[in-house]
């Protein structure tokens, strides 16, 4: 009777534990989910902060190069009153007029000389308003996108603080979802034993593919700046196998592929080093990350933030992509941002 009820009792257990794992990862499923949407939005955030910061600056210069021309207008309107007052008065015309008649000698002078001025005058003044009303909505025009642009970069810093809020929760929530412990098992060894980079990736490859989403197409790891190209290996400590970015600022490295980790940890020379297959026989390798957000025998989401990358000279992302053992450019399948 005590057997059967102990079995009765495991078996429940086991019942529960199941669905709870379902749960647990489901839940996961849905943060690392939104994990990739905010980071997106950020990315598409720091486009549009980019763009009207060059908008304006443009505004500033042109607001510039109008104040300049209304100060040469003001120095020629005042040279061109003095040149012309002194032309109308030693002209033939203004003798001529004095000759006519002595007494409407003043009146008549006066009356040309200013209808003449006035003329004159108005045509500056309209070509000066015009200036003034331009540089006032040029003016109007700045304030408003340094409003927009303050805006942006306060929407910036709120996505910012709830991805790393989404970010901790699937930390969190991850520790308690069920993992392939003889990756990290193998990870350890490998780690020791591993001497390059094409015996790691051997070490790590799976036999038995997980059934993971496929990626569709491949993205880069990171916005930045490209200063090595596959094949190039300008520098002694970039490999020519793979792409070496730069960021200008502190950025997230997002996973190129919906895949599992089968290594994240140090590596020789590497520093921290994340390997992601998928069971199209793809291998995503990124190496320089300042910290590593996952751990091996976990799965991961194509865009989903796995480290962080600071700004620097020295601080640069090396990534590197294989097919089906061969190493491949990863311009040639990647999706670019």
């Amino acid at each position: 009777m005590r057997l059967v009820i102990l079995l009765i009792f495991v078996f429940t257990s086991n019942i529960c534990f199941g669905l709870e794992g379902k749960s647990l990862k489901k839940k996961l499923s849905v943060l690392k989910k939104q994990t990739v949407t905010i980071h997106n939005d950020i990315l598409k955030n720091d486009d549009e902060l980019k763009k009207i910061k060059i908008d304006i600056e443009k505004n500033s210069q042109k607001k510039t190069i109008f104040e300049k021309h209304i100060k040469d207008k003001e120095v020629v309107s005042r040279r061109l009153f003095l040149l012309l007052q002194d032309k109308i008065y030693l002209s033939p015309i203004t003798k001529f007029i004095k000759n006519l008649t002595v007494q409407s000698d003043d009146l008549i002078t006066k009356q040309i000389v200013r209808e003449f001025f006035l003329k004159q005058a108005k045509t500056s003044i309209n070509m000066h308003l015009e200036s003034i009303e331009g540089i006032v909505e040029i003016k109007k025009e700045l304030d408003n996108k340094i409003i927009v642009f303050e805006k942006k970069k306060k929407d910036l810093r709120i996505k910012l603080k709830t991805l790393e809020k989404k970010m901790k929760e699937v930390s969190k929530l991850q520790k308690k979802v069920k993992v392939d412990l003889a990756l990290k098992i193998k990870e350890k060894k490998l780690k020791e034993k591993a001497k390059n980079l094409n015996e790691l990736v051997s070490g790590v490859e799976k036999k038995k593919k997980s059934k993971i989403l496929r990626s569709g197409t491949i993205q880069y790891p990171v916005r930045g700046e490209i200063v090595s190209n596959y094949g190039e290996g300008k520098d002694v400590r970039k490999s020519k196998n793979g792409v070496v970015f730069k960021v200008l600022q502190d950025s997230f490295v997002t996973s190129p592929i919906n895949g599992m980790v089968v290594y994240a940890n140090q590596f020789r020379s590497y520093g921290n080093l994340v390997i992601i297959e998928n069971n199209e026989g793809y291998y995503c390798i990124l190496s320089g990350m300042k910290n590593i957000l996952i751990s091996s025998g976990i799965e991961v989401l194509k865009g989903e933030p796995i480290a962080k990358l600071n700004k620097g000279k020295n601080n640069q992302l090396y990534f590197e992509l294989r097919l089906n053992g061969k190493i491949i450019n990863p311009k040639s399948k990647v999706e670019i941002l």
